[in-house]
């Protein structure tokens, strides 16, 4: 009998309890396989059924608290809907900006409606045409500015536009995300 409350007690230990808390300006709800997430910036959608195709882990919604209950057995699973769960709201909230920095002699950009033309030392312009989710903007003819409600599509244009010219290892010459500094290798020594 004793070995029996012991399996219990490790199966209640096993499972993950969590909320992620819904500011008073969101709006959540479940529509068949989807979470919809509805803010003053716009709705994030999130598919259930392909996140969690094992179905290891439970998604409530609990109106009278303002809270998405999530609950799993998988600890590193539960992590990445309660991360996947806050950055949704963060984007209908406040939404996601990542500034890109263009390090040349003559390096620059221009932009033309969703299009964003790149000088970066090619013999040709290279041209870049963001999704319609996403808004760009140039401070600075070598500063690249991506504004949207959905950190993973900012995040995966962004590492489009640096794969177009990477910064290089032994000049540091190329583009980069805003205020980080890539690793720069010694050159020939005599």
């Amino acid at each position: 009998m004793s070995a029996l409350r012991s399996a219990a007690a490790a199966v209640k230990k096993a499972v993950q309890h969590a909320s992620v808390s819904v500011p008073p300006n969101v709006r959540v709800a479940k529509q068949a396989d989807q979470l919809v997430i509805s803010g003053p910036l716009g709705t994030n959608r999130m598919c259930l059924s392909k996140l969690d195709s094992l179905g290891v882990a439970a998604v409530r919604i609990a109106p009278e608290t303002r809270s998405i209950d999530v609950c799993s057995s998988d600890k590193a699973f539960f992590g990445t809907i309660q991360s996947l769960l806050k950055n949704k709201i963060q984007g209908v909230t406040r939404g996601y900006l990542v500034y890109l920095r263009m390090v040349g002699i003559g390096y620059r950009a221009s932009l033309e409606g969703q299009v964003v033309t790149l000088k970066v030392g090619f013999s040709h312009d290279v041209r870049y045409t963001l999704p319609d989710a996403l808004r760009a903007f140039l401070p600075e003819p070598t500063l690249i500015g991506l504004y949207g409600i959905d950190k993973n599509q900012v995040t995966q244009a962004a590492a489009k536009i640096i794969q177009i010219r990477p910064p290089s290892v032994y000049k540091g010459k190329g583009i980069r995300l805003e205020g980080t500094t890539p690793r720069i290798k010694a050159g020939k020594r005599k």
